[in-house]
């Protein structure tokens, strides 16, 4: 499990880039649903939901339900992953437990030097600080992930080359999202 000339391949890349997508798209689908399932039009991009048309929420609790919806989702994502991996002992899996925590890592980023997202917003409406949530929600995937490395010996150099696999991952939808479906 170990072994890093077993994951400096293109199928690792590959696989790596195939989480990233099904990681966002799944993360940005199930906003959508909520929103579709609490009666709104809605739109969506590979990185983005939004209202359709200029509407509102109707309730506040609304706009917060669909901010949440996603984060649970990649957090149940995790947790499966997470188990998968500790079953079956297979890297393969590994990036689809990995994305998620990146995914959430770099959302938290955003939302601390700049406009909140997601769980930021949830953490400002509750009263409980801007980064409450951001924070406990990263620190648990990061758990997630260092136990995985740990019981199934995933190594720092396996951990490095799947950061830097997911991050070019993200910085092509990121990319693709600002130029390509706005």
């Amino acid at each position: 499990m170990n072994s890093t000339k077993n994951i400096l391949n293109l199928g690792y890349f590959s696989i790596c880039l195939v989480a990233v997508l099904i990681t966002f798209l799944l993360h940005e689908s199930v906003h959508y649903l909520a929103g579709m399932v609490l009666g709104y039009d809605m739109e969506m991009t590979l990185n983005s939901v939004n209202l359709a048309d200029g509407q509102t929420y109707s309730k506040v609790w609304h706009n917060h339900l669909v901010s949440i919806s996603g984060p649970i989702f990649t957090i149940i994502q995790a947790i499966i992953f997470y188990n998968i991996i500790l079953k079956t002992k297979n890297l393969n899996w590994y990036p689809f437990l990995f994305v998620a925590f990146i995914m959430r890592l770099m959302a938290s980023v955003i939302s601390f030097i700049g406009v909140a997202n997601d769980e930021a917003r949830v953490s400002e409406w509750l009263g409980i600080g801007k980064m409450t949530l951001p924070i406990i929600v990263t620190l648990f995937l990061f758990w997630l992930c260092f136990k995985a490395s740990q019981k199934v010996t995933i190594s720092w150099k396996v951990n490095l080359v799947t950061f830097v696999n997911t991050s070019f991952g993200i910085t092509v939808i990121v990319y693709l999202n600002q130029y390509f479906f706005k």
